[in-house]
């Protein structure tokens, strides 16, 4: 029922009368279930519907009853759009909150010819700040999913071999993490090898590893929806002294930034803090994006620790922590753990050692 109240009064503080909810993210945010398809509807004085189908009625009552929710079936006779008119209108609804950065234009246009009477108001941003500061829950969730990517990075390392092409390793990484019990990658694991690691984002290919080469392993797991992220670079064969210097230089980086990783704080301190050691350093130019991002029950969340974003550190907030140096054509490095805020003292999530690895 916590969710359903917190959600209940973005609609009261928007001066509406419901809210409707059809994007798989904020479904399992208000339901707190996975492997349902339908749609929420939510209404000012706390009602709390889940529409769906036959194929989900028995799963959803099972999950969501105990939540506070009222399972709807869905009638064939009429389309979706006018069944849901019609509950809207049991409901003496006038102004529905929709997801504008969720429903298409067509779907938008199609609402707005169906529900007759109604005021179509965007939810903006009010769902994504509830879901900036995580529960307890949540935490352990992300926690778990972070245990399981750092399994599958530990079995990982020693499969490693001459020959073998970014692709293949890319593969090896999902497939060690999907046996552990990750639902699927947070995202398309970044597996990058030597030159190619000074490409922050760069896409897997048929690049051979290679004696010498650093390697960037940038993945995650999720785990009952919620994701994890990490960042590790490391060298098969022999670091180059550049390499070395480099790589203790985003160290420190990684280290001011969470130091400011503090409830209260502004978000951009964190960027500010690691771009001021890379600066200083002399690689400045080479700190390509921003410092990191929340994460949750989606890889990007609300707020950021760009410099751009002056929103205020909040306890519950995951945040990354992942600088980084790309020196083109050379070799890239980056080191990302997830910090989460709680008060004065922030908690790595992360438990992988960050020490130069050198493999081979």
């Amino acid at each position: 029922m916590g969710r359903i109240h917190a959600l209940c009064e973005v609609i009261r503080q928007a001066d509406a009368d419901a809210m409707l909810l059809t994007g798989e993210v904020n479904l399992m945010y208000a339901t707190e279930a996975t492997g349902l398809e339908g749609q929420c509807l939510l209404f000012a004085d706390g009602t709390a519907l889940f529409v769906t189908d036959g194929r989900y009625t028995e799963a959803a009552e099972q999950l969501l009853s105990p939540n506070g929710f009222q399972v709807i079936l869905r009638s064939g006779a009429v389309t979706g759009g006018e069944f849901l008119y019609g509950l809207l209108c049991e409901h003496g609804v006038q102004t529905l909150l929709y997801e504008d950065d969720v429903l298409t234009v067509r779907q938008f246009t199609r609402f707005s010819s169906v529900f007759e009477g109604i005021t179509l108001e965007p939810l903006r941003d009010g769902i994504e700040q509830l879901r900036a500061v995580k529960s307890e829950t949540e935490v352990d969730c992300i926690i778990q999913a972070q245990r399981i990517a750092e399994d599958a990075f530990a079995a990982f390392l020693p499969q490693l071999h001459e020959g073998m092409t970014e692709q293949e390793a890319a593969a090896l990484l999902n497939y060690n993490m999907a046996v552990r019990g990750s639902e699927k990658p947070s995202f398309d694991t970044i597996l990058l090898f030597g030159e190619n690691t000074s490409k922050p984002h760069g896409v897997p290919s048929e690049r051979k590893l290679q004696y010498g080469d650093c390697i960037t392993a940038d993945f995650g797991a999720v785990y009952h929806g919620y994701h994890s992220d990490m960042t590790r670079t490391f060298v098969y064969g022999e670091a180059s002294d550049e390499f070395r210097k480099v790589y203790d230089i985003v160290l420190q980086a990684q280290a001011a930034a969470f130091a400011q990783a503090k409830a209260g704080v502004p978000c951009c301190e964190m960027h500010n803090a690691a771009e001021a050691v890379i600066a200083a350093a002399g690689y400045g130019e080479y700190f390509t994006h921003s410092l990191g991002h929340s994460v949750g029950l989606e890889i990007h969340e609300m707020p950021s620790a760009s410099k751009r974003c002056d929103t205020p550190l909040a306890d519950g907030v995951i945040m990354t922590d992942e600088p980084g140096i790309y020196l083109a054509g050379k070799f890239g490095v980056r080191i990302e753990d997830m910090v989460l805020i709680d008060g004065d003292t922030p908690h790595n999530l992360t438990d992988c050692p960050k020490t130069l690895l050198i493999l081979g």
